[in-house]
């Protein structure tokens, strides 16, 4: 399960991940959490048995609670405080998502395109043997284009998959993970996006190192764009309605 702060953590490195500006509100939040982190909450109370003499026992004693009860309502406080800023920089995340898309929008376009462009010059079964045996230096080029490339887009896709995290974005059981960065129109070429998510793990190295779903979408001429979770969901709903009938739905008189 995915706790609060594992959720602000994330959004915390918004900025330096994706290069995009917050709202101000938000960034004022994050600062606030930031800073509650070095908020002294007390020490362990300090006890010197070799100085304790009989008649000063209940003093003692008496110092001691007061210093852990100080200590405890100290860090009641600090985790009441961090958990009110965790929910309104979670809320306030959910409100910044369209501005953030927004400013992702021209980069994401630009690197989707470079990728392709790459992508297209690289042996359709792209292996470590199968770069070599080219002994193209286009081909090496396009290699390193593809790979920078990727790198950005799998940045976007793992926002886009954090966002089911927030209200008003949470992910249906059947969201789709290949339908974050990229759009078929037609169900076969999904068909070919999934056959590669699914053996991601055991794909060559240098396929690995381009993604093997933009890979496969890049050859299969299927649009790179940015879903959240509900347009993700929406879009294979539309590929799923859109599939021929089998002859044994027909058969039964199914109809969509």
């Amino acid at each position: 399960m995915t706790t609060q702060y594992m959720k602000v953590s994330r959004i915390a490195n918004w900025t330096s991940t994706l290069d995009v500006k917050l709202p101000k509100s938000l960034d004022d939040a994050l600062a606030a959490y930031d800073a509650l982190r070095y908020v002294e909450t007390g020490h362990e109370p300090v006890i010197d048995p070799t100085k304790l003499k009989a008649a000063g026992v209940a003093a003692e004693v008496e110092r001691v609670a007061k210093e852990l009860s100080v200590n405890a309502h100290l860090e009641e406080a600090q985790q009441r405080i961090a958990g009110q800023l965790e929910s309104r920089i979670i809320r306030e995340a959910a409100a910044a998502v369209p501005s953030v898309l927004d400013q992702l929008t021209e980069k994401f376009d630009a690197q989707a395109a470079r990728y392709v462009a790459a992508a297209v010059k690289l042996p359709l079964d792209l292996t470590s043997e199968s770069v070599v045996e080219t002994r193209d230096a286009e081909v090496l080029a396009a290699l390193g284009e593809a790979t920078e490339a990727a790198g950005f887009l799998e940045k976007v896709d793992n926002w886009l998959e954090s966002l089911g995290e927030l209200p008003g974005y949470s992910t249906n059981p059947n969201y789709e993970p290949v339908l974050r960065v990229t759009a078929p129109d037609d169900y076969k070429p999904l068909y070919a996006l999934r056959e590669a998510h699914q053996a991601r793990h055991t794909a060559d190295t240098l396929l690995q190192s381009v993604g093997p779903v933009y890979f496969a979408a890049a050859r299969n001429g299927v649009e790179f764009k940015m879903l959240t979770p509900d347009e993700s969901t929406q879009l294979l709903q539309d590929l799923e309605d859109g599939k021929p009938l089998t002859a044994g739905q027909r058969f039964i008189g199914v109809r969509r």
